[in-house]
């Protein structure tokens, strides 16, 4: 289980990510390091989201939830 700072930062960058048209890199970067397993899947879901209801879905994010979903079941 995280700290509890640790999980209410992780919070806030995700909050960041989810209302930025375009998540910075570096923010997704750094909320994947510090995220719980609960965030990982909310985060997850929410770029999923991002990629099913766009017409040209980024490519890098698309292999980022490929990445993370391959690595979740370890």
């Amino acid at each position: 289980m995280a700290n509890p700072l640790q999980e209410r930062y992780a919070e806030v960058l995700l909050a960041r990510i989810s209302s930025d048209t375009h998540p910075s890199g570096t923010h997704m970067n750094i909320f994947e390091a510090v995220a719980s397993r609960r965030l990982l899947v909310a985060y997850i879901l929410h770029l999923m989201e991002r990629i099913e209801n766009d017409p040209h879905p980024s490519i890098p994010m698309m292999m980022r939830v490929q990445r993370l979903i391959a690595g979740f079941g370890r």
